[in-house]
């Protein structure tokens, strides 16, 4: 029987009968069997039985599946996946260091460390005796999210069980044929002709501007420190709420962290204040938080939350801030008892055509702003983060704008596709910091996937996956590695991704013909590497699932930098004005290799990627 995702206590009494109860029945059972009279047993030797069946049977279990699952492996002519080796039994020292290092090292930076200790892309954490697939094998991941991969993997009942409380059985927390009605309903509302109206972006991304321009100091040559990261969500939620249900939540009318009367705090991700936005905002990142936990913690997370659910409180106020204006654009579209005309219909009317449940319509429309909402306010916030470090990109990617639109012209869909640097530059961004650095699927069956070998020594390029096992494939990290992009794989180059040949002078101190060798070999090599292997590249995801809304994500962001790049040269970073405990800590400087060694921020993930404690910058007046 299979329980809906919101009855989790219920799911985690039955795994915990199963590991204490029944053992304890099957002990009563082999005694009476043998002929042994229970109660002639002395009372410390019945007890010290109860106690030692429950980790022998764990033991004969492990015992069976390790032969089972030897024995399928050999069957499919796969290769089993190696184990990652702690000193602690069930692997609890590589929980408890995967748990700290959330909390201190650099984003991914334990499972980096694991892939490189063990020289493989793929590994099995072993946690608790149970499997789960750690991998950055872009041909593994292929193979998960295209092909029969989608019929055999999936988000999976435990994804969904701790989303439920938040997402509902919208489209992000559900599988198969409810998820393809789900889909089948969204994707109309995401052809081009609805995501090229730029007449939305124009008057959001005014607004934002307007609101920058607003904190230039008194000798107007930069503005006051302000947080870009809570900027560009109240920019994106105000525009996706706009352009799903037809009213928008006006965030960007309220006021900012650091202005006016509210002091700055830090929030669960970024900056906080106390106001109505400010609460909604914090629940709404709170929650993602706790559920990053949940995920971390594994599949007994129930039993840390078997009393309360610690995403209950945020929960009502996300739910109890998106009820009303649910309800009022339903209730407004009743009375009428007519057909919306197509050309005005809100995605709010296209749900209400499809069901009348409430709920269902509010869980859909999270959901969607979940997306639009982070997704894009993610990318935005990274691409000025890289431009406060390299004001040389900066200073390119003005220059492009301005050659096309001057100081104040307007994108329309088909000229921002002549901005080539614009558009290396959001690529190069999404490579280093992808919206979702990590996502999982779970096994429907024991089956064999074909990845790249694991070692010279594997004659077979398949690994077995045994049957409801979690894989985390990571993102992050596949984007990062230098046997697929170079050794520069992990500094800011958009040139990586330019087609056409620019032979700049003096190129890292070089000149002539050895300037214009090193330009041959490295301009447009990432995009080349990325046409012979998609699957390097994957920050709105692949397959049937792809993200729907990549275009309006990449179109709003670009029409956001034209317009802001057209009334600012250049942005530095406000150091000084992060909140306590948001800087990279020291001991990152020590390392010997990766980004961390000169980050000036802590990147950091829940569901989504977010730079802790706020993007605190300054921008500088054209």
């Amino acid at each position: 029987m299979k329980l809906h995702p919101r009855h989790y206590r219920i799911r985690f009494l039955l795994d915990l009968s199963s590991t204490i109860l029944v053992p304890q029945l099957c002990l009563v059972a082999a005694l009476t069997a043998t002929g042994f009279s229970y109660t002639e047993i002395p009372v410390f030797s019945r007890f010290l039985l109860h106690f030692l069946v429950v980790p022998l049977v764990g033991w004969l279990r492990i015992c069976w599946d390790e032969y089972n699952n030897a024995r399928l492996a050999a069957s499919f002519n796969a290769v089993s996946i190696p184990r990652v080796q702690g000193k602690w039994p069930g692997n609890l020292d590589i929980a408890i260091k995967l748990v700290k290092s959330m909390h201190e090292d650099y984003l991914m930076q334990f499972f980096a460390d694991l892939f490189e200790e063990y020289g493989s892309h793929t590994l099995n954490t072993r946690i608790l005796w149970g499997d789960q697939i750690i991998s950055i094998d872009q041909e593994l991941v292929k193979n998960l999210l295209t092909g029969a991969g989608p019929d055999r993997f999936h988000k999976g009942y435990y994804w969904q069980e701790r989303f439920e409380a938040f997402l509902g059985n919208g489209i992000f927390n559900r599988d198969q044929e409810e998820w393809r009605a789900h889909r089948q309903i969204a994707r109309p509302w995401f052809a081009r002709e609805r995501v090229s109206d730029f007449n939305i972006f124009e008057k959001y991304t005014d607004r934002t501007l307007n609101i920058i321009s607003s904190l230039k100091t008194e000798d107007g040559t930069k503005t006051r420190a302000f947080d870009a990261q809570d900027l560009f969500a109240r920019f994106t939620l105000d525009t996706a709420s706009e352009f799903l249900f037809g009213q928008t939540l006006n965030t960007l009318m309220l006021e900012l962290p650091g202005q006016g009367n509210h002091a700055v705090k830090m929030g669960p991700k970024g900056s906080a204040i106390d106001d109505e936005f400010g609460s909604f905002a914090w629940a709404f990142e709170d929650v993602q938080i706790k559920i990053s936990t949940r995920m971390r913690i594994g599949n007994i997370w129930p039993l840390f939350e078997f009393f309360h659910d610690s995403t209950e409180k945020s929960n009502a106020v996300v739910h109890d801030f998106l009820r009303p204006l649910v309800d009022k654009a339903l209730d407004r579209r009743n009375r009428r008892h007519i057909e919306t005309d197509e050309e005005d219909e809100t995605f709010l009317d296209h749900l209400a055509r499809s069901t009348e449940d409430r709920d269902t319509v509010r869980f859909q429309l999270l959901n969607m702003l979940l997306a639009g909402r982070d997704t894009t306010s993610t990318l935005l916030s990274f691409v000025i983060y890289l431009l406060c470090c390299h004001p040389e990109v900066t200073h390119r990617l003005r220059a492009e704008i301005l050659d096309h639109y001057h100081n104040d012209g307007r994108p329309t869909l088909e000229n921002l596709k002549s901005l080539k640097y614009l558009r290396a530059v959001l690529n190069e961004t999404l490579r280093l910091f992808p919206p979702v650095p990590m996502n999982s699927r779970l096994s429907d069956s024991p089956c064999a996937v074909p990845c790249t070998p694991l070692s010279k020594a594997h004659a077979t390029n398949s690994v077995f996956i045994p049957s409801n096992t979690t894989i985390l494939y990571n993102t992050f990290l596949i984007q990062r590695r230098k046997d697929l992009w170079g050794e520069d794989a992990e500094d800011f180059r958009p040139e990586r991704w330019l087609s056409d040949r620019i032979y700049d002078a003096d190129v890292d101190g070089r000149t002539g013909e050895e300037n214009l060798l090193s330009k041959v070999i490295r301009d447009g090599d990432g995009l080349e590497r990325m046409i012979q292997d998609p699957f390097i590249f994957l920050p709105f995801h692949a397959g049937p699932r792809v993200c729907l809304g990549q275009n309006f994500a990449l179109n709003e962001a670009s029409y956001f930098l034209v317009l802001l790049l057209q009334r600012f040269k250049s942005f530095e970073l406000a150091e000084d004005s992060m909140p306590e405990g948001s800087s990279p800590p020291l001991h990152w400087r020590q390392r010997k290799s990766g980004r961390q060694r000169y980050e000036r921020i802590w990147p950091k993930s829940s569901v989504t990627t977010f730079v802790k404690g706020g993007l605190w910058v300054r921008a500088v007046p054209a």
